[in-house]
């Protein structure tokens, strides 16, 4: 139903004026709406104010004059202090009118259309200035703009400078366009969170991009439903796969899991989604597009549905190859600063055999020429110098060994280790640090061999010993002690312990004595590595490390390793018993003539031996035909290495590459490392020891045929 409001000035009557009113009485301003807070944030939610003219409006504004026959038609928005034109039509250059002097002013207040059939006959429009002067307005109507929650945020309105009636059927079609406006707004609206919501989510992406940059992780999104992957562009980064590649489908991924870890992470993936995890986080190996191998950690979001049912998996896989190489630099550089402060002590204990090795020589030497003459040194006396040479050889010898074992950086290889061996090698190498100290005491007690890596479990007791001797002031050993003992407890785990009688661990630092770099020493004095290292190393083995100490007292650590699994407790494979020795066909290979020689006297008594000083010229010698049984032959040389010896002998005669025995000073480089653990062929390690090398080539010679050839030759 339309309304038609006509009003005079005098009050509470409302009555169409019979003489017209004088302009000395001003109308007062029509009262604000009693939600215009509220109103307000809902029309700058639009984002519309100050706009520039935009065509859906303008054609609404357009069809508004066309229905009504106006010739001015506005779509208007009024905000606090004004009335601000969105579409304009028939009023060239008009933008907005102050709030105070809008017909709409009133019409907001209104839920139905506002008119005024004269605004000179309405005492509260006669004096406006637009009716006065401006547009000289005189018929006036318009249908409020209404959202569906009843805010009026403006009007549709149609102007007339002349005055004029009003039809129920134009009111009708005046608000249907007020409702199209509305429904204009509202799908601006929309799009302009659409918009937000696009270029939040671009900025998010970019952001996402830029972390996954820095980060170098790798970020993956499984949908379960339809088995569909995706990766980011990081997997060709930091695998070398490029992404058509890598496809869309999850068997990929599992087809590159090194095949050690394959089992164990389909057991814990498959775990986590039937127990309801909503996280899953491994670590593990991945095969990269070169060959190699990389260490990484995956961390995953399970999402799942209203029934607990997993739909879609987000993953993050960060690569620890270089966090890896890292823990292996900082390892060594521990293990290299660890045997430097024990290299004075070292040489002292290589010295002290090596003097008499050197003097008794000297004096066999001397009196060997005279031997047997009359009131020469007798020839007993010559052999117990020659035995006193042997032992303190055999010293040094040791000493070599346990050298060795702590020089091999980037040899990770895993085998069986006896516990009390890498104990007492560690206690050779710290034994000038403890000597002065502490008397050191062994407490052995059978323990089965452990599988683990020989230099990285000396590396911990060493640290260990030294450790509890730098607790230990000088001077004192008498009155000290540090006791090294091996047990198994009532769980069945293997123990061992290092426990002296030093100044104790105060309580305020025992919480941090296993960080990284944490160390009471002055500035100069360790890495500070030291127990994080052996920390790392024993969890590695599936092990604990554990300490307890009493300031004044002294301290114990305790390295406790699982119940060994039944590979680890099995005897090695020994070589077969030898029969009776036969006579065999030997050929040395060596670039030391004194080894070659030392080689021949200790066989040429058993065996017919032919030594080379190049490997080019015994697979000459070879070739020709020539009958033999068993090659020894040194790992390193200059010209041709054995293991390029063996590469080649393969090639040519690849059923006779097993009867190469490797005699070899120290595999000392990577590929000799290498090498070692990928060919099955027996190795025997300089210096050797002539009883222990008869016996190995007896029991090579043994499980193969007769053979034969000329006496000892040398080429």
């Amino acid at each position: 139903m339309i309304h038609r409001q006509e009003f005079d000035l005098r009050p509470l009557e409302h009555r169409v004026p019979t003489e017209p009113v004088t302009a000395s009485r001003k109308a007062p301003s029509p009262p604000r709406p009693l939600n215009e807070r509220l109103r307000m944030e809902r029309l700058r939610s639009y984002g519309i104010l100050d706009t520039s003219p935009e065509p859906p409006f303008d054609d609404l504004a357009r069809l508004a004059a066309l229905l009504c026959g106006a010739p001015i038609a506005f779509i208007s928005l009024t905000d606090e202090t004004r009335q601000w034109f969105k579409a304009c039509l028939g009023a060239s250059g008009a933008q907005e009118v102050p709030r105070d002097e809008s017909f709409c002013t009133h019409a907001i207040l209104q839920t139905q259309p506002f008119v005024i059939p004269d605004a000179l006959l309405d005492a509260r429009f006669r004096d406006n200035p637009n009716v006065t002067g401006g547009l000289r307005i005189r018929f006036y109507a318009a249908a409020p703009l209404l959202t569906e929650d009843g805010f009026a945020l403006g009007t549709l309105c149609v102007l007339d400078p002349e005055p004029r009636e009003f039809s129920a059927q134009q009111g009708r079609a005046l608000e249907a366009l007020a409702r199209q406006v509305v429904s204009q707004l509202e799908l601006r609206r929309m799009n302009l969170h659409q918009q937000r919501l696009i270029q939040e989510l671009r900025t998010t992406n970019e952001r996402l991009e830029m972390i996954q940059h820095a980060t170098n992780d790798i970020i993956w999104d499984w949908d379960v439903v339809t088995g569909r992957v995706v990766w980011n562009s990081r997997i060709t980064e930091v695998l070398g796969y490029p992404l058509e590649q890598v496809g869309e489908q999850s068997n990929w991924w599992y087809r590159h899991i090194h095949p050690d870890d394959q089992e164990r992470l389909a057991q814990s993936f498959q775990r986590a989604l039937a127990e309801g995890a909503s996280k899953w986080t491994a670590e593990y190996s991945l095969r990269r597009a070169n060959g190699t191998w990389a260490r990484v950690l995956d961390r995953s979001t399970i999402q799942r549905d209203a029934a607990g049912k997993p739909v879609r998996i987000y993953g993050a896989v960060v690569d620890l190859s270089e966090r890896e190489e890292m823990r292996t630099r900082l390892a060594l550089a521990d293990r290299m600063a660890s045997v430097g402060t024990l290299a004075a002590g070292v040489a002292h204990e290589i010295n002290n055999p090596l003097a008499y090795v050197i003097a008794n020589l000297d004096f066999t030497l001397q009196e060997v020429n005279p031997a047997g003459a009359p009131g020469a040194t007798p020839v007993a006396e010559l052999c117990e110098a020659l035995q006193e040479a042997r032992e303190g050889a055999e010293r040094m010898r040791l000493i070599v060994r346990d050298l060795k074992m702590f020089s091999r950086p980037d040899d990770e290889r895993l085998e069986r280790v006896d516990l009390c061996h890498a104990i007492d090698s560690a206690a050779t190498m710290a034994w000038n640090e403890i000597r002065h100290r502490a008397r050191l005491v062994k407490d052995y007690q059978p323990v089965p061999s452990l599988y683990a890596n020989e230099a990285r479990l000396g590396q911990v007791f060493l640290n260990l010993l030294v450790n509890a001797a730098h607790a230990i002031p000088e001077g004192a050993a008498d009155r000290n002690e540090i006791h090294v003992s091996t047990r198994l407890d009532a769980a069945g785990r293997i123990v061992a312990e290092v426990r002296d009688t030093g100044s104790g661990i105060p309580v305020e630092i025992r919480s941090r004595i296993l960080e990284p770099f944490f160390t009471t020493k002055p500035t100069g004095v360790g890495t500070g590595l030291g127990l994080s290292i052996c920390h790392g190393i024993v969890s590695s083995l599936r092990g604990e490390l554990q300490f307890e100490s009493e300031v004044g007292r002294g301290s114990v650590f305790r390295v406790v390793f699982p119940v060994p699994a039944p590979r680890d407790t099995e005897d090695a494979p020994r070589e077969p018993t030898p029969q009776a020795p036969r006579r065999g066909h030997i050929l040395v290979v060596d670039d030391e003539p004194l080894v070659l020689s030392a080689l021949k006297r200790t066989l040429c008594e058993e065996h017919d031996v032919t030594v080379f000083s190049r490997a080019r010229a015994a697979l000459e010698w070879l070739e020709q035909g020539l009958p033999w049984d068993l090659i020894l032959c040194d790992l390193m040389m200059p010209e041709m290495t054995g293991m390029d010896f063996h590469e080649e002998l393969s090639r040519r005669m690849p059923e006779r590459a097993g009867q190469v025995l490797f005699v070899t000073g120290g595999a000392f480089t990577a590929r000799a490392r290498e090498f070692l653990g990928r060919v099955p062929n027996p190795r025997t390690e300089k210096p050797f020891e002539a009883r222990a090398l008869r016996e190995l080539v007896n029991a090579r010679l043994s499980l193969s045929g007769p053979g034969s050839g000329p006496d000892c030759k040398q080429h």
